[in-house]
């Protein structure tokens, strides 16, 4: 893996993490190839109510764009399940 993939891999995940609150990143999976981040595993919201009424599917669409903005990369691609209810 080229260096600054790895570079644009810390920087995703630390964005991942700012913008993931109402849902559950933690089966999800995260690789950067040639600067196109992939997204892959498990979203779902929180249990409880923590997770009560979140639109799983925006949070995606809203984490997508974030990260599409990120300099450096070129595509995100979403291939993970997204569950609407927990």
């Amino acid at each position: 893996m080229p260096l600054e993939d790895k570079i644009l891999r810390h920087t995703v995940e630390r964005e991942i993490a700012k913008l993931t609150q109402n849902i559950d990143t933690s089966l999800m999976t995260t690789a950067v190839i040639n600067g196109v981040v992939y997204l892959g595993g498990r979203i779902k919201p929180w249990r409880g109510t923590a997770g009560r009424g979140v639109d799983v599917k925006r949070q995606v669409a809203v984490l997508q764009d974030a990260l599409g903005n990120i300099r450096g990369v070129v595509q995100v691609v979403v291939d993970a399940a997204i569950e609407e209810r927990a």
